[in-house]
């Protein structure tokens, strides 16, 4: 077996059991729960350092999603107890956030850049191929990826695993990022009171609200292992020919 697959089977094998520890113990909430509930009052606390802080740890984060765009949510929405003001910021919210979310990605650009070893030359090749082959798609992609809530690791990996150059991946970012979480937390200025009330209403010890947690991870590791697994370059090589009809 493969270093690779190794990883993989232990990941999810660490998952499961997570899983059946926390569906056994009803009372009990994740620990990622906690750490969550933690780092969201430390975000408060801090103000702009603590966006930046939890946009750079939820993006550094590669197998454990983090939920960091509460955070630059609920700083653009926060007000005063006393003045009933508007304690934030948002245009300031979005870029230090923006600034965190980019260095954290490129914590994923570093492990793929110094962990090719863990994939195939063959496989390196692939990635280098699908990139070649479509020089202007990747950044467009890339900055789509980092305007959007949907997950960036599974393109980040491979460029540094196939040395893309790091200054495009986190310009790239940085606009994205940026524009992204600025949006949020000008989100927050008109819904964190009605999200506020919903939050509280989920149970975390629930067996659904542990499973979710658990799915999500997941995915996001099955999905990180199929885009470093599949040899990307030999997918059409691998069809079996069409036959021609005749006329």
């Amino acid at each position: 077996m493969r270093r690779l697959d190794m990883l993989f089977v232990i990941s999810v094998a660490l998952l499961l059991t997570y899983w059946v520890v926390v569906s056994l113990y009803t009372g009990l909430s994740g620990p990622i729960t906690f750490l969550y509930a933690w780092l969201e009052q430390v975000s408060v606390v801090m103000g702009y350092p603590g966006s930046f802080l939890i946009s750079f740890i939820g993006n550094a984060t590669i197998l454990i999603p983090f939920p960091y765009i509460a955070v630059p949510f609920m700083l653009g929405g926060l007000t005063d107890t006393i003045t009933h003001e508007f304690m934030f910021n948002p245009f300031v919210v979005g870029i230090a956030s923006g600034i965190g979310a980019t260095l954290g990605e490129m914590t994923g650009y570093a492990i793929g850049r110094a962990g090719g070893h863990f994939i195939d030359e063959s496989r390196r090749g692939g990635f280098l191929s699908l990139i070649e082959k479509h020089p202007r798609l990747t950044p467009l992609v890339l900055w789509f990826l980092a305007v959007t809530p949907l997950p960036d690791d599974e393109l980040i990996v491979p460029l540094g695993v196939v040395r893309y150059p790091w200054w495009k991946v986190f310009l790239l970012q940085l606009l994205g990022k940026s524009m992204f979480l600025t949006g949020v937390a000008w989100a927050g200025r008109t819904g964190l009171g009605f999200i506020q009330q919903l939050i509280d209403a989920i149970n975390p010890t629930s067996w659904v609200s542990k499973s979710a947690e658990v799915l999500t991870v997941l995915a996001v590791v099955v999905i990180l292992y199929l885009m470093v697994r599949v040899d990307w370059s030999n997918l059409k090589a691998n069809r079996p020919p069409q036959e021609i009809s005749p006329p």
